[in-house]
């Protein structure tokens, strides 16, 4: 399970949890052999570097399974100073390949969540060409952009995807505009009341969702450790019948095909 580190995650909700409330599910999770992380994955801003070693000593305390972290500063400050705190490399650093994974590791991560974008080749690729685990997304909403590196929502009222604010733009329904004649034949498609719908519309931005439950063989033969299902921002039974969806599928990847065929 992972849960977003106070004031420091990519979602920013109403409430975040608690140090007191991320304590009692780290107890809670590993008393069900269960493993917590945290994902520390928004970009730090100058003005928020004490609060961010802060939070590094607090869940140094609390013994958390990982920090997934994006800001390459945090991940200095994790491994200079707080080394027992296990660190994985967030899919928003946006790892396309064997040489950034490597370089990645070196820096201390234990795993990498790979770009959305990476087809089963290239993930394969880089497998055989580096040691760090690989993590890879199997389920949920896909962004337009490269894994979230994208400025569409700050264009629409200065909300940064990066700093967890996304208001999600590529998800509604857009319009073609068409502009009325200018004098001599002119057309502007855009200005006040110069335009209106031309009656096409569509969700032009908004990508399919992802469903990856047919590929876990060729995942697993490609050397993926680990699947990660959104689930922040989703309700319980949501989350609940998704992952017992894919538990089922992983716990007949070696049964005959007749039993695989019917778990799916």
């Amino acid at each position: 399970i992972y849960v977003g580190a106070p004031g420091l995650n990519a979602r920013a909700l109403s409430r975040d949890f608690t140090f007191a409330e991320i304590g009692s599910m780290i107890r809670q999770a590993h008393g069900k052999g269960v493993k917590l992380y945290i994902a520390m994955n928004s970009l730090v801003k100058e003005a928020e570097v004490p609060a961010a070693l802060e939070a590094l000593s607090c869940f140094e305390k609390l013994r958390p399974d990982a920090l997934i972290i994006q800001d390459v500063g945090l991940l200095y400050m994790a491994r200079t100073w707080f080394p027992r705190l296990p660190i994985h490399a967030s899919t928003l650093m946006s790892v396309h390949n064997s040489s950034t994974a490597a370089a990645l590791q070196q820096l201390g991560c234990e795993r990498v969540v790979l770009a959305r974008e990476l087809p089963i080749n290239e993930i394969a690729a880089i497998h055989q060409n580096t040691q760090v685990e690989l993590e890879v997304f199997i389920h949920g909403a896909m962004c337009f952009s490269y894994s979230g590196l994208c400025m569409f929502s700050s264009l629409h009222g200065g909300k940064s995807s990066l700093r967890g604010q996304c208001v999600q733009p590529c998800r509604r329904r857009y319009y073609w505009q068409q502009g009325k004649k200018q004098g001599r034949g002119k057309q502007t498609a855009r200005g006040g009341g110069n335009t209106r719908p031309s009656g096409d519309s569509g969700y032009l931005f908004s990508m399919n969702d992802l469903c990856g439950i047919n590929q876990l063989p060729a995942l697993r033969k490609a050397g993926v450790v680990c699947l990660k299902i959104e689930g922040r921002l989703k309700s319980a039974q949501y989350v609940g019948n998704t992952v017992a969806a894919y538990r089922m599928a992983l716990d007949t990847l070696d049964s005959p095909e007749e039993e695989r065929t019917r778990a799916l």
